[in-house]
């Protein structure tokens, strides 16, 4: 059982690492992510895990994220599956109730054999829209089939599966929402990954472009319209909304270490300490009350939150680099990395200004 105050030594590694060499896909240490249990946490502990909740999630993801937030942002994929898959299980329909427990034990398992689910949901000019989806899928005598261009798709070839969203007509699944999850094995006919990712931040990511050409899916995640019914989409805007937190954490801690001999500095530390506090606290207590099939308010909030914290942290990173003066002002240094990182993270999962033309939205209606 992997506990929240063993995850900091998780990070630490991770930062060693990374501070090494920032830029090749950190395999070392996302193997230690799953050999420690960190992303199978949230399974209960008779099927690997250690039984974290969304709360518990968020916060790993926020203190790996402080050391290492390319690690966290790898992790925060995984950990959401599993968060999801365990926590979902209250709100399955009757009729789907035995696909999905057989499903959830397979995943489960999965995720003990240290097989990795990555996401491959992103496309370009869609901005983080659902609707807006181009990857259709298809229902064929053998399976589901995918074909569309995917962007930013987390650990690349490294991943072993890639949980992607596709469109489905209701001929070939009754019932179907705007658009489905499907799992793809990375290896499957018809799956093409690039080699084109060239990040501003998150650097060691992979995050490559994907081509689906009449991919065969694995299979559907959950049952039909799974997205509007069990809403597994806030669980991950918590996490992410902890990475660019976490950045700012770690920047704070930076300057701080050894503490300023000015006392305007040690102003302005204090004040952005009270800022991550505060931050924090929103995002716990928005984290702490997931629960599946949470309704349209609770949506809503997770929506505010994740804008919230995610803009205010990635501004008090800017911030914090501007006063870290010239120990820090090294390209490839903790701090630049940490600046880098939080703009990227910020304005790649899920696109921000997605997330603010939703909340005007929801103001003018």
């Amino acid at each position: 059982m992997l506990l929240i105050q063993e995850v900091g030594e998780l990070a630490v590694r991770a930062a060693e690492r990374e501070g090494a060499d920032s830029e090749p896909y950190p395999a070392a240490t996302v193997r230690e992510l799953f050999d420690s249990g960190l992303i199978r946490a949230p399974f209960p502990e008779l099927e690997g895990g250690s039984g974290w909740n969304c709360l518990d999630a968020t916060n790993a993801i926020e203190i790996l994220a402080s050391r290492s937030p390319s690690a966290a942002l790898i992790a925060a994929m995984p950990v959401g599956i599993a968060g999801v898959v365990a926590g979902s299980s209250p709100v399955v329909p009757a009729a789907s109730r035995a696909g999905w427990d057989k499903q959830a034990a397979s995943i489960a398992a999965d995720f003990r054999d240290g097989k990795h689910y990555a996401a491959c949901n992103s496309e370009a000019g869609a901005g983080g829209s659902l609707a807006a989806t181009k990857t259709i899928a298809s229902k064929t005598s053998s399976g589901w089939r995918l074909t569309g261009p995917k962007i930013l798709a987390s650990g690349g070839t490294h991943a072993d599966v890639f949980l992607s969203t596709a469109k489905v007509s209701q001929e070939d699944m009754p019932g179907a929402g705007i658009v489905e999850f499907f799992f793809v094995p990375t290896d499957a006919p018809g799956v093409t990954v690039a080699s084109d990712w060239d990040g501003f931040g998150m650097r060691s990511t992979e995050s490559q472009s994907v081509y689906y050409e009449d991919a065969r899916a694995s299979g559907i995640w959950g049952f039909p319209d799974f997205i509007a019914i069990a809403q597994p989409l806030s669980y991950f805007f918590c996490l992410f909304a902890a990475i660019p937190l976490g950045c700012a954490t770690g920047l704070l801690e930076l300057m701080s270490t050894p503490a300023p001999a000015s006392p305007a500095l040690r102003l302005r530390l204090a004040d952005a300490r009270m800022k991550c506090e505060a931050l924090s606290a929103y995002l716990s207590e928005t984290a702490g009350a997931w629960r599946p099939a949470a309704g349209p308010e609770y949506a809503a909030r997770v929506l505010r939150t994740k804008t919230y914290v995610s803009s205010e942290a990635t501004k008090l990173c800017a911030e914090l680099f501007a006063l870290s003066g010239g120990r820090h002002y090294r390209r490839d240094g903790a701090a630049a990395r940490l600046l880098a990182d939080s703009f990227a993270g910020t304005a790649l999962r899920p696109p921000l200004a997605l997330s603010l033309d939703t909340l005007v939205e929801q103001f003018e209606s």
